[in-house]
């Protein structure tokens, strides 16, 4: 092969490096040139190279008077990051770093590929005519976009069409006049995929968001949306990561409801919002913290007017506690190293099936103080601390200080060789609140006790030839003497409030026995997890308490979980609850029936069965359904059918299911059922969207 060598002067306007270099060289290989004035032709085996870029064909032009390099025949350019461009000629305008492309075809890393009758590179610019893109194969693709004109950005790898039709194979079925987004796995602002829905209620519903990447560690999304009978409203939501070790989002969101909707559903509020914010520091003082200290702040903060706030919501944020009912916000900062832990936090609640908070406990704020285990004088004695200070609080009700500490001394040892541990504990807690209101005429009550225990634990452990067995056995024995205690005593406080104050008690003598079990095959095919656990009384009549017991197997692709829990006061099963689950490649099913009583009043509590599977037909077709039904109100508390369909390049869902949404109603929580239809589609890898339908 032959070489040619061609002197390119490159313009000094991208960097100061090429500056530096003041020009650059191309290597033209070739078999055969052929030289008539100031035209060379090369031919065979064509191989151009320049700037990191390799040109390859079958036949090229060099004209020295204009410097252009004209390459013909099956051509490529193969990019520096190994991009690759294949088209029937490639004109190369050297002095002008101008590229014209033939019948250009490139295709990206993520699949992505883009056709063009004609096509001009200019520096890192490129310009399409009469093109299409997909990510499904080449040949009669399943979709397609076909737009008139195109710029792309290949530094960026961001793309603005012009004129833009959708595809399904060669039936239009969408048409955008201006259409934008990014080739890359990179954030980038723009409008995103627009979500669509009707409800019989709330009419046609429209979404479409807007995302602003404000720099590498912020971005902003802006959800407004429109539901024809209903009303309108707009979300927001600001992500941002401070440091390294420290992120946050806070949303804030505003919904008006039509008066026709809140007078027909007599809901409380015709105005939805609210504020939500998240964030996390594992070292949020830094240098201003005490040497040798590590610090971290937790925030959760969930406020809103009413649950429909919430329910309004297309993607609800994650929160430390989010029942159906209560939503709390959180607060806490703690500061600590090996020897010594403090913090300071907060907590506030929010009842969705109140119409007013007034009578929700508050926490605000809270502080503890803990001296983590320490020895005394020598291994087998140990100590440790812990203090706490809590301020109750509510508009209506009563509220509190509260006080206390716990501070355990422990002893521990091993007996017979190792085979059996004794461990003695002398605890001594301390208790003092002082209520805003009377209580038995009194508004202050403390109290000082102290709870001995010893215990004896076993654990052993033989080795089979199928597996391994473990054995752990343990007895522990406890009791409580009453030091000290205010005028008002404990048995006089209302017991709601002690639930809600968190009052340590004095403790009936009791012997606690428990047993567990664990049995591993060799090879890990079998998995066995067996406790049984009961609390016996001396002192009262009914004196066995709770047995309690729990068995999880995994064995293969099989497990089971079992719990069962008995009262022997109320001479009552409290609880008893399995679950099956089978989980393979092409098919699993989870099974979970639940019976479970309040221990206090022994009324049912629940007694519901949930059921859900799913079967993958093929590598394209999956099934999918499940339901819950209660047992003890007799109705499908919720159930959903649904079929995926995936060709790779794009997906769709099928789905019909009927969901419970909680609202707050003038006169109190309710409810409403929505069998909801629903169908989602997505383009590979740009996203999707779909149609959400209620039939309330």
């Amino acid at each position: 092969m032959k070489r040619l060598y061609l002197s390119v002067l490159i313009p000094a306007v991208i960097s100061a490096s090429v500056v530096k270099e003041g020009g650059k060289e191309a290597s033209l290989y070739a078999d055969r040139f052929e030289s008539k004035n100031n035209i060379v032709h090369a031919y065979g085996h064509i191989v151009l190279s320049y700037d990191g870029n390799l040109f390859i064909g079958k036949e090229a032009v060099y004209d020295r008077n204009k410097n252009i390099i004209t390459i013909l025949g099956d051509t490529e350019i193969i990019g520096a990051k190994g991009n690759k461009i294949t088209a029937d000629s490639i004109r190369f305008d050297v002095g002008k770093h101008k590229i014209l492309f033939k019948n250009f075809y490139h295709i990206g890393s993520d699949d992505i590929w883009i056709a063009s009758k004609d096509a001009l590179k200019q520096d890192n610019q490129y310009k399409f005519k009469n093109s299409f893109l997909s990510s499904c194969a080449p040949k009669n693709p399943d979709w397609s976009m076909h737009f008139k004109h195109a710029d792309y950005n290949a530094t960026s790898r961001y793309i603005k069409l012009d004129d833009v039709k959708l595809y399904a194979k060669d039936t239009p079925i969408l048409y955008f006049p201006y259409l934008s987004f990014s080739l890359n796995r990179e954030r980038s602002s723009g409008f995103l995929m627009p979500k669509f829905g009707y409800s019989g209620d709330e009419g046609l519903i429209y979404s479409q968001p807007y995302y602003w990447a404000v720099s590498e560690s912020m971005d902003l999304e802006f959800d407004p949306q429109i539901r024809t009978k209903r009303g309108a409203g707009l979300f927001a939501t600001f992500r941002f990561a401070d440091t390294a070790v420290s992120n946050g989002q806070i949303r804030v969101g505003y919904f008006k409801d039509k008066n026709s909707f809140t007078n027909e559903h007599n809901l409380k509020y015709s105005s939805h919002y609210g504020i939500e914010m998240l964030y996390r520091s594992e070292d949020f003082l830094k240098s201003y913290k005490p040497k040798g200290y590590t610090d971290t702040l937790y925030l959760n903060l969930d406020l809103f007017n009413d649950i429909d706030y919430l329910n309004l919501q297309y993607g609800k944020m994650f929160h430390f506690e989010n029942t159906s009912r209560f939503k709390e916000s959180r607060f806490n900062y703690a500061l600590y190293n090996e020897n010594n832990y403090f913090s300071i936090g907060a907590k506030y609640y929010i009842d969705t099936e109140l119409t007013k908070n007034d009578s929700t406990l508050q926490e605000l704020p809270s502080l503890k103080y803990h001296i983590f285990t320490k020895p005394i004088f020598n291994k087998y004695l140990n100590y440790s601390l812990d203090m706490n200070f809590h301020n109750y609080t509510r508009e209506e009700g009563i509220d509190a200080y509260s006080a206390d500490f716990q501070l355990p001394v422990e002893f521990h040892t091993s007996l017979f060789n190792g085979y059996t541990d004794l461990v003695i504990k002398e605890e001594f807690v301390g208790n003092a609140v002082n209520f805003s209101e009377d209580i038995e005429n009194e508004s202050r009550y403390y109290s000082l006790s102290a709870h001995h225990m010893i215990g004896v634990y076993s654990q052993l452990i033989k080795s089979y030839d199928l597996g391994l067995h473990t054995m752990i056995l343990g007895a522990t024995y406890t009791d409580s003497s009453n030091m000290a205690e205010s005028e008002l005593k404990y048995k006089d406080i209302e017991e709601a409030l002690k639930t809600e104050l968190s009052l340590n008690t004095l403790t009936e003598r009791k012997v606690s026995l428990y047993m567990h079990h664990f049995w591993d095959s060799n090879g890990g095919n079998l998995h066995i997890d067996y406790l049984l656990r009961s609390d016996y009384y001396p002192g009262i009549d009914s004196r066995w308490s709770l047995l309690r017991q729990e068995l999880h197997l995994n064995y293969k692709h099989f497990s089971w979980f079992s719990l069962y829990t008995y009262s022997f006061q109320k001479n009552e099963t409290l609880e008893f609850t399995n679950r099956l689950s089978y989980d393979k490649e092409n098919y699993s099913i989870y099974t979970n029936y639940t019976w479970k009583k309040d221990y206090y009043a022994v009324d049912l509590w629940q007694k519901e069965l949930k059921f859900h599977a799913r079967y993958k037909y093929s590598n394209q077709l999956s099934l999918y359904g499940g339901f819950s039904y209660d047992f003890d109100k007799h109705y499908d508390k919720d159930w959903e059918v649904g079929v995926m369909y995936d060709r790779g390049c794009w997906n769709m869902q099928l789905i019909f299911k009927q969901e419970i949404t909680p609202v707050l109603r003038s006169n109190g929580a309710g409810s409403i059922h929505n069998n909801t239809f629903m169908f989602k589609f997505n383009l590979i890898p740009f996203g999707g969207s779909g149609l959400d339908k209620r039939l309330l």
